[in-house]
């Protein structure tokens, strides 16, 4: 019965508790802006952990990051201030003079006054930088939850035997242990796993609603301090993904992977919304391979990758296209791919109303095809999208590319509605639409 219960535990806290969750890129097609210093900030995905080598690069450069590659293929001047173990609440602490932190300021493994010391650094590093990156919430909401658990738990006496040895676990554990398994382990034995199984949502909720509400604080503190900088945001992943197996589509995978991606998908969202908010750029690291808890070599490359393709590109001629909107990014890939070109050399127009010609002129480009439109007529998101969806499945059939396009197809009528069908489609949206079918 014991081993059944342990079981359903097990299922049930992977579901509220995996945490920390393409095409290829070569950065030499691109041209850089000139990055002098690129100021790296973070928890101990971004300074480089090795779940190998127990290897802690707290503030210092560690080889084969994604850190390392990012500077290198700009070469910027890299000033690493990412550690292990800092959340949202860490950089609060460092960026603002009033704030207090909480109880887990800078954790058991650091030493604050040391910590304190370098604020003065930090800060400066900040407002000097070009480049700053940050990845930051898998300790708010993820490696923290231990803590909170045993916070919850203590509340009732019967809880002591738990409490005591899952305390004692949690202040010498290693980044790369499973905490969560070993919490389950200690709760069977203890038998304390109906409290565990109840305690568990009520800490998953507070690691979150801090995340949340700490997100946008620690941004305007960066822009506060550089107030001009080219900010870079790191999505979290899912570190469940252990092979390049693992990160492509498969039938075994795929439910998996779905199901956790969900689950960072809504860890992700205020990293998501602030990038409209404050004109930053958001790099999706789905893919991203790792050993135990922390990317690999491999992972690290991609999440490089991933960083130098979301850069502005250096020769983007378009002086109407804002690069801190929201459609610069399509626009970009637009011009890179040569699937929409301006109306001028220095003009894309993205307001403007999408003609036919245009459309059949980048389904061309993507497909290879060679239908001939001169109209210019403009087009309709419902006409739109359903050129999208013939084009896609217009050489062969593929049942995956069909289900794909099909979901762009009901997306593109979702995001002008029911009423909006009629509407036209404006050169920024197409951009947008295209580069997602373009990675089909």
């Amino acid at each position: 019965m014991k081993s059944i219960l342990k079981k359903f535990a097990a299922t049930l806290l992977a579901f509220a508790l995996l945490s920390g969750s393409c095409i290829s890129f070569a950065a030499d097609e691109k041209e850089f802006y000139d990055y002098g210093t690129y100021v790296l900030l973070g928890d101990s995905v971004a300074a480089g952990y090795d779940d190998d080598i127990k290897d802690y690069h707290e503030f210092e450069r560690a080889e084969d990051s994604y850190g390392a590659y990012v500077a290198d293929a700009l070469g910027a001047e890299l000033i690493p201030m990412a550690c292990v173990a800092f959340r949202t609440v860490e950089y609060r602490y460092i960026f603002e003079d009033d704030f207090e932190g909480d109880r887990f300021l800078f954790y058991s493994a650091h030493d604050k006054e040391v910590m304190k010391s370098r604020i003065p650094a930090i800060r400066q590093a900040v407002a000097d930088a070009d480049l700053i990156s940050i990845g930051l919430g898998g300790n708010d909401w993820g490696s923290f939850i231990g803590w909170h658990v045993i916070e919850i738990m203590d509340e009732q006496e019967e809880n002591t035997n738990f409490v005591e040895a899952a305390r004692e676990y949690l202040e010498n554990a290693d980044l790369s242990d499973d905490v969560i398994e070993t919490l389950i382990t200690i709760a069977d034995i203890t038998e304390a796993m109906p409290q565990l199984i109840e305690a568990v949502p009520k800490a998953l909720k507070l690691g979150v609603e801090s995340y949340f509400e700490n997100w946008d604080i620690v941004i305007e503190d960066i822009l506060a301090l550089n107030p001009d900088v080219q900010l870079v945001v790191v999505g979290m992943f899912d570190n469940q993904i252990k092979s390049v197996e693992d990160a492509e589509e498969n039938e075994a995978a795929l439910l998996k992977l779905s199901i956790t991606q969900a689950i960072i998908d809504i860890s992700n969202k205020p990293c998501i919304e602030g990038a409209e908010k404050y004109g930053y750029i958001y790099v999706d690291t789905t893919g991203t391979i790792c050993n135990e808890t922390h990317p690999t070599k491999e992972g690290h490359r991609h999440i490089a990758d991933r960083i130098l393709e979301a850069l502005p590109d250096a020769s983007f001629p378009y002086t109407d296209v804002d690069k801190k909107s929201a459609s610069y990014k399509a626009i970009e890939y637009a011009y890179q791919n040569d699937i929409m070109l301006g109306i001028s050399n220095t003009e894309f127009a993205p307001e403007q109303p999408l003609t036919k010609a245009q459309l059949t002129a980048a389904i061309n480009t993507m497909t290879g095809s060679q239908t001939q439109e001169s109209s210019d007529a403009e087009v309709s998101a419902l006409t739109f999208a359903f050129s999208l969806l013939k084009a896609a499945n217009s050489s062969s059939f593929d049942i995956k590319r069909f289900i794909k396009s099909l979901s762009l197809t009901l997306n593109i009528l979702t995001d002008v509605g029911i009423s909006g069908i009629g509407h036209t489609v404006n050169r920024a949206q197409a951009a947008e639409y295209f580069m997602t079918f373009s990675k089909l």
